[in-house]
């Protein structure tokens, strides 16, 4: 399966600014004089960035800089493969099998795993509308491989690439297995994404700064 060509996050994140945000103003930005630095203003403060916690938008955006999505949805609002290299699914919409990409990695080092998309699913389903609908009707989850897993329905849900892939709060982020298995009503501790970007916590500074560094480690779709 191929990714939309037109599904990119600087473009989901600008329409989402337009669409999702509603009558939320603009934010600022400005370069300076090292154009590899990007100094960005939201439109409200960044207090936190457990995605599943709170349903801000503000750290929605943040998030997707740090975290990843199995598949996200195109400008045609139609979802497509990201961490995901593809599916398999039943005639029935009951058995969703899902594999992921080779070579995806956290910001810590260690390779993102089927389980960790579990747990991440589990913490997000059970915050989310949607994900409401999975927990009521599941079988089961179940772990095939290191890079494999499948959700059992026991109602069909054709609407579960759409579920795992909007981009609506909250937004269903893959974390590791550790972090994902913080109470859904907690806020979680610790930031290890495998996106572009790295969060840095060593110079978070609440209501003024928080810091994005680049991730030489992520693994683009081809």
């Amino acid at each position: 399966m191929k990714i939309h060509p037109t599904l990119r996050r600087r473009h989901f994140l600008k329409t989402g600014m337009a669409v999702g945000v509603g009558l939320l103003a603009t934010p600022s930005l400005s370069l300076g004089a090292d154009t590899k630095t990007l100094r960005f203003v939201p439109q409200a403060n960044l207090a936190n960035l457990d995605p599943i916690w709170t349903t801000q938008y503000v750290v929605r955006n943040g998030s997707l800089l740090f975290w990843e999505q199995l598949y996200g949805v195109d400008a045609n609002l139609q979802p497509q493969p990201q961490m995901a290299e593809g599916h398999e699914v039943t005639p029935d919409f009951k058995v969703w099998t899902f594999k992921l990409r080779e070579g995806l990695k956290f910001h810590d080092g260690a390779p993102v795993l089927a389980r960790d998309a579990v747990a991440s699913i589990k913490r997000w389903a059970a915050r989310d509308t949607m994900g409401a609908i999975i927990r009521r009707n599941l079988d089961a989850f179940e772990v095939i491989d290191d890079r494999s897993f499948r959700i059992r329905m026991n109602q069909p849900f054709p609407k579960m690439l759409f579920a795992l892939g909007k981009g609506s709060t909250p937004a269903c982020f893959i974390m590791p297995e550790r972090i994902a298995n913080t109470d859904p009503f907690k806020q979680i501790t610790e930031y290890v994404g495998s996106g572009p970007m790295r969060f840095r916590t060593d110079e978070w500074v609440p209501g003024a700064r928080a810091v994005f560094t680049r991730f030489d480690g992520y693994q683009p779709r081809p």
